[in-house]
């Protein structure tokens, strides 16, 4: 599977996530391993990483300042 394929399907798990629980906030690590555990593509951290930084990029999510959490 490419590399960017996997970048969209994990945004795209983050963004379900976040439809379904709108007030959610964690640092990539929770976001590794809580918000997509039931996602069917195998992932790591520096892959959800990656595509935390694309959604924020976007305007999608926003990094809380002075933390490492991400929200809407």
């Amino acid at each position: 599977m490419k590399m960017s394929h996997i970048h969209t399907e994990i945004q795209a798990g983050i963004l379900n996530y976040l439809s379904i629980h709108p007030d959610a906030s964690a640092p990539v690590e929770d976001i590794c391993s809580r918000w997509l555990a039931n996602e069917s593509v195998a992932h790591n951290i520096e892959q959800v990483q990656t595509a935390v930084d694309r959604l924020v990029e976007h305007g999608e999510m926003h990094k809380m300042s002075d933390s490492d959490l991400y929200s809407l």
